[in-house]
């Protein structure tokens, strides 16, 4: 009993063919022969808010609805100017998105922003 092939299956062994060619090329081209990938520290992977909030709050041992909160604590307000130096830093996000992502305003952020970082140095965000 052989058992023959779809025609989509056919199609999909051509085009992983095609592929290998086109692979052999590029390895055979001199230019690609001496290609080192770049180490990992250089590669940028876009970093959400969400994961620098989780971040930061395990890092100063707060949960998410402390850091949204309305209390002016001295460990909360650490927590929100570390997170708003950090959400500058490794995001392309506005003041106003920043502020939104901590139940505040963008003036806050601006506010957080002007003054130095605590730990934002020390909070490994990766």
């Amino acid at each position: 009993m052989s058992k023959s092939f779809t025609d989509e299956q056919v199609e999909a062994l051509v085009r992983i063919s095609k592929y290998e060619k086109i692979l052999k090329r590029m390895c055979d081209n001199p230019i690609f022969k001496n290609f080192e990938p770049l180490p990992d520290y250089e590669i940028h992977t876009p970093i959400s808010l969400r994961h620098i909030r989780e971040k930061v709050c395990a890092f100063y041992e707060i949960q998410a609805s402390e850091f949204y909160n309305k209390r002016k604590d001295e460990t909360l307000v650490r927590a929100r100017r570390d997170f708003c130096h950090l959400a500058k830093k490794h995001t392309k996000h506005s003041n106003f998105v920043i502020g939104r992502a901590m139940g505040k305003d963008n003036s806050t952020v601006i506010h957080h922003l002007k003054k130095e970082p605590i730990f934002a140095n020390e909070i490994i965000i990766q």
